[in-house]
């Protein structure tokens, strides 16, 4: 029943429970919610409130260890924060009322909070929406996949998975500074590695320069706020000076391919101890002296007959496979008369190829993995790994060492033919204007004495080389001995490779924890 409470109500309550008597309810009407509970328990105050269809209920205390005014005030309390949605009365809420009151000792005051790990929380909590080193790495490769050449992207790949850059992994790539990657392409010329830490560092700088840009940062996170690295004064330390030899004995970009390397990448090719579709790939590497790439990219569309010179072929490069000719936006062909015996040999392959519907003249021999589709062109490395098995230490690049010098030095060809063959441009600045703009010629006739010169004297060493090969059966033997203990080399530096990787992640992981069980400790 409701009535306005009193000492009195209250007092008789307590001798009903002294008694023992019946249970019963009390309503204060003086003050809204509040109940007085009597039962053989004991009596204990409590409230009750129903607001839009919420009921709100506690048990606030005893008598006369909390008096009816106490109780009083604390119900108030409690109606006003749910008149104005300010709090729940729950367990919080009464401590603070019976602190307020008096019954319970004051809550400890709040020890200050260290203002080191105020910042680092609210680095970390503000750092969340941003990409970590490897969602940064992943994004821009697949920017790189799709604005620039697979070998591009390949090389990149390369560069940013080294095992030296698992230091990076789970952090966020804005809070990596200029002075991290400094040290890690340090590591990397420290170890000896001087050219690759050049290499690294090359390939690191476009990466920030990229997640720096409008239309990334705001995933990136450089940039803004003023936080992120700029690292354009990234570079390697200052190599070390002298002469620094490959394991090979060759000095790099200065060897030059002897004309007895010359002679016997073309006898060995014309053997029949390798495939054949490799055989005529290194065939046209060293009597045209291109690049690897347009070797290995080579389209059938390309080749076409001489037709004012009966006999000749003709292969024409798109600038898409001539280096930075994309960049510049250089839309021009590089053409290069084949003589009559190279392009006898050519003219049966593209007919195999146009009849098999291929298109590229040097098709892909094998799949990766089993299951694969086989498509595309030749291996890059191809060509490279047919020399190694050779027992040779020219390179591709190399053997176009060897054309300008030979040509040069033995034959005595004036320096500007050998450009027209050699360089992209034909030896034309690429910002010519009559060049780029008016004029139209492939130049073929003057660059079919080269040509025919070149292929008389690679055909004078091959000659010579052959004559010194030992029987075909032991020819094979010797190649197929050394192209299995290259394999079982480069499994060798796989595994190595690997198993350096995964110590450098098992570092790093060690390191997190480590500062994990120091800011615990602190």
């Amino acid at each position: 029943m409701s009535v306005r409470l009193s000492k009195t109500h209250v007092d008789k309550a307590l001798r009903d429970v002294a008694d023992g008597g019946r249970t019963y309810d009390l309503i204060d009407s003086q003050q809204p919610g509040l109940l007085l509970r009597v039962g053989p328990r004991g009596a204990r105050w409590a409230f009750k409130i129903i607001r839009q269809r919420t009921t709100f209920r506690m048990t606030l205390g005893s008598p006369p260890g909390l008096t009816l005014d106490e109780a009083r005030s604390i119900v108030a309390e409690a109606q006003r924060h749910i008149a104005n949605r300010t709090d729940e009365p729950g367990d919080r809420f009464l401590e603070d009322q019976l602190i307020r009151l008096g019954h319970l000792p004051p809550r400890p005051p709040r020890q200050p909070r260290d203002p080191v790990m105020v910042a680092e929380m609210m680095e970390i909590s503000g750092d969340i929406p941003y990409w970590t080193w490897e969602r940064a790495r992943e994004a821009y490769l697949a920017e790189v996949k799709r604005t620039l050449r697979d070998a591009t992207w390949k090389d990149y790949k390369a560069k940013l998975h080294i095992p030296e850059l698992g230091k990076l992994a789970d952090r966020k790539v804005r809070r990596i500074s200029l002075e991290d990657l400094a040290e890690i392409v340090a590591a990397v010329h420290a170890s000896g590695r001087e050219t690759h830490a050049v290499n690294v560092a090359s390939a690191l700088r476009p990466m920030w320069g990229w997640l720096r840009k409008a239309h990334v940062k705001r995933s990136s996170g450089i940039g803004v706020e003023g936080i992120g690295a700029d690292i354009e004064k990234l570079a390697a330390p200052d190599r070390t000076p002298g002469v620094k030899l490959r394991a090979n004995g060759k000095q790099a970009g200065r060897y030059v391919a002897t004309p007895a390397e010359i002679g016997t990448v073309l006898a060995v090719a014309r053997a029949g101890v390798i495939d054949p579709t490799v055989s005529l790939a290194l065939e046209l590497l060293v009597l045209t002296a291109q690049r690897w790439r347009p070797i290995v990219d080579a389209r059938v569309e390309d080749f076409v007959p001489w037709t004012e010179e009966p006999g000749w072929g003709c292969w024409s490069m798109g600038p898409a496979h001539r280096k930075t000719a994309d960049k510049r936006d250089d839309q021009s062909r590089h053409a290069l008369p084949l003589p009559p015996a190279l392009w006898a040999r050519i003219l049966p392959q593209l007919q195999a190829c146009t009849a098999a519907g291929r298109e590229h003249l040097f098709p892909q021999i094998r799949a990766w993995r089993i299951g694969d589709e086989v498509s595309g062109h030749m291996n890059e490395a191809g060509l490279n790994h047919r020399l190694l098995d050779m027992g040779l230490r020219a390179s591709p690049h190399d053997i176009r060492r060897g054309f300008s010098t030979h040509c040069q030095k033995t034959l005595r060809l004036p320096r500007d033919a050998v450009k027209l063959v050699m360089d992209h441009n034909e030896g034309i600045a690429a910002d010519d204007v009559l060049e780029g703009h008016y004029t139209q010629d492939d130049r073929l006739d003057l660059k079919q004495p080269v040509m025919s010169r070149w292929l008389a004297w690679c055909e004078e060493q091959a000659a010579t080389a052959a004559a010194a090969f030992p029987p075909l059966p032991e020819l094979a033997a010797e190649t197929a001995a050394r192209r299995r203990a290259r394999e079982k080399d480069g499994k060798a530096k796989s595994a190595a490779k690997k198993a350096a990787a995964a110590a450098a992640k098992a570092e790093a992981a060690v390191g997190v924890e480590g500062d994990k069980v120091l800011e615990l400790a602190a």
